[in-house]
């Protein structure tokens, strides 16, 4: 029995060791320098064209302003303007805080001292000016092509300067984890730019779906610990994320698919779909930024649907998108 015992003892004197090297080397390998990460080459435009399109972007499209607006951002209505100031905080669970950059001109707290490219580099990889790892900016955007990053980038550079140093973010060791091991910054490759236009296609709905609206992303599976990778087919449906407002709820992004049994858009007309996207929020605690895709076109809804119904059909039941916090379906 002493034997027993005393072996019982070096095991668990070697996991502890072991589990302590590991914690070390995470502490020690997590903050990697991405400096090195290629900058796009984007350089900014004064065209007043190009930054109304970029502006369209910023608050509709690319819903920027969910994250950036600052305070008043949660409480924005459709054609708001609220200052790029930053300052939202995220809470992430074991995966840390996260707080949103103030993408302003100022130069000490805001954009104002880095250049297209970084600002560029940022977006389309998630890789700040000092080379810092921003994973918010590799999960939360869709990829931009060229001209629409461009665009975004040429209407950040009109933003009026608003001193705001937004408090620090605190990682915590799972995310940490994640980064030594996993999940690390990429250039985003967008998918085949289609222009706006004043006629709906599914070409311009495959490019906003998948590029800068970032519908994938919510309404696909992934795998955190696989540094978010897909698990899933896109659109499918994504994963419960908690009700920021209620503790004991949850939402789930619907499947998208044209699956009658299992998606909820998939027997709406495009009339109803245009509706929905213009009724805004039906829960408070959403993360569907609602009265963004509100000021889309009708043009750029409209293609959305019609990209969505060119999918093949996928039967994956996601249950209610607003249900109690950890909702199984009954009998389950």
């Amino acid at each position: 029995m002493r034997k027993l015992i005393k072996w019982l003892g070096i095991v668990v004197a070697v996991l502890v060791t072991l589990a302590g090297g590991v914690l070390l080397w995470v502490l020690a390998t997590w903050d990697k320098d991405y400096a090195a990460m290629p900058k796009p080459a984007i350089a900014a435009s004064t065209d007043p064209a190009v930054i109304a399109h970029g502006e369209y972007l910023f608050n509709a499209v690319g819903h920027c302003s969910a994250c950036h607006g600052g305070p008043t951002a949660s409480t924005r209505k459709r054609g708001d303007r609220v200052p790029a100031e930053g300052g939202n905080v995220f809470e992430a669970g074991p995966f840390g805080r996260f707080v949103a950059r103030n993408l302003t001109a100022d130069k000490e707290t805001g954009l104002g001292a880095q250049s297209d490219a970084e600002i560029a580099r940022a977006v389309r990889s998630g890789v700040d000016h000092q080379g810092k790892f921003i994973p918010f900016m590799q999960v939360a955007v869709g990829p931009f092509a060229d001209e629409d990053l461009t665009a975004l980038v040429s209407y950040i550079r009109t933003l009026a300067p608003v001193r705001h140093q937004e408090e620090p973010e605190a990682w915590g060791l799972l995310a940490k984890y994640l980064a030594a091991t996993t999940f690390r910054p990429h250039a985003k490759v967008p998918p085949a730019y289609a222009a706006p236009s004043a006629e709906p296609s599914a070409a311009r709905g495959a490019y906003l779906a998948n590029g800068p609206a970032g519908c994938r992303f919510c309404h696909t599976p992934h795998d955190p610990m696989a540094g978010f990778a897909e698990v899933g087919i896109p659109f499918s449906g994504g994963d419960p994320d908690p009700d920021d407002t209620d503790p004991a709820a949850e939402f789930a992004s619907p499947n998208l698919t044209p699956d009658a049994t299992s998606s909820p858009v998939a027997g709406w007309d495009e009339a109803t779909f245009l509706t929905r996207f213009r009724g805004g929020a039906a829960f408070k605690g959403t993360h569907m930024p609602w009265e963004n895709f509100a000021e889309m076109t009708d043009a750029d809804v409209r293609s959305l649907y019609r990209y969505l119904h060119t999918l093949a059909p996928v039967h994956r039941p996601i249950g209610p998108s607003h249900r109690p916090r950890g909702w199984k379906p009954e009998g389950t």
